[in-house]
């Protein structure tokens, strides 16, 4: 099985609309991007087009993370979990953010931007792109019982970090939304997250830590700082067909 890690080096791309300019910096590993929406929030729609906008750069990679707190408006959306909420919740304090809102785009860990502000989200991916930290070696391979193995190795920036696994259905999806703001509409998403699993704490040396595996679904293994800290770097495996084989 081929796995793709994100730590491989990628050409320059834009970092904001594809027609804008040049980032004027360029890092081997992508800028991780994580948006959090709702079918529920009536600037959610345009967001997540601008997520899949954003990916088509190969300097970003991109999450969308549904939450829950709009199913009271009339609409139950069919991607939320609680624990997104969680993680978007973790978030708060370390980004000096007051209150949860959608659509927020979260750059890397380090710093936020509503979704309605695209000069802010690019020009966040464009500054981290310029100030990009070094990276552990993360390798994400096969397990037993078809888990997926997390292997981390080097000296962490910090003195302990967290690792994360996500499984995410990757590309367009359209949602007819019955009911709320978004009532009539039939709804972009894109590489909407499926799956959320806190693997352990990490504090440099090698280390293995296993998971649970969605071979249907595209993989994220992500480090960053305890507590909704920035993302140092991630591993990412592509998703197989019925054949093993991956697309």
């Amino acid at each position: 099985m081929s796995l793709f890690l994100a730590l491989a080096a990628a050409g320059p791309a834009l970092a904001g609309e594809p027609d804008t300019r040049e980032a004027a910096c360029w890092s081997e590993r992508p800028v991780l991007v994580e948006l959090f929406t709702s079918q529920g929030c009536p600037l959610c729609p345009d967001a997540n087009r601008y997520l899949g906008e954003l990916d088509r750069h190969e300097n970003v990679f991109t999450l969308a993370f549904a939450v829950s707190y709009w199913d009271m408006y009339g609409w139950t959306d069919t991607y939320a979990r609680p624990e997104y909420v969680q993680r978007q919740r973790m978030y708060l304090p370390n980004l000096d953010v007051s209150r949860l809102y959608t659509p927020q785009f979260v750059i890397d860990g380090i710093t936020d931007a509503p979704g309605w502000n695209r000069d802010k989200v690019s020009g966040a991916v464009n500054e981290r792109l310029c100030a990009m930290p070094d990276s552990p070696v993360i390798r994400l391979e096969d397990g037993p019982f078809g888990s997926f193995m997390v292997h981390l190795d080097g000296e962490p920036p910090e003195e302990e970090l967290d690792v994360w696994l996500v499984a995410y259905a990757p590309g367009w999806a359209m949602v007819e939304i019955g009911a709320g703001e978004n009532e009539g509409l039939d709804m972009p998403h894109y590489n909407m997250v499926k799956s959320l699993t806190y693997l352990g704490s990490w504090s440099g040396g090698e280390a293995t830590f296993m998971g649970e595996s969605f071979r249907r679904f595209g993989t994220v293994a992500i480090v960053q700082g305890t507590g909704g800290g920035p993302i140092y770097g991630y591993a990412h495996a592509e998703p197989e067909d019925e054949d093993g084989r991956q697309h």
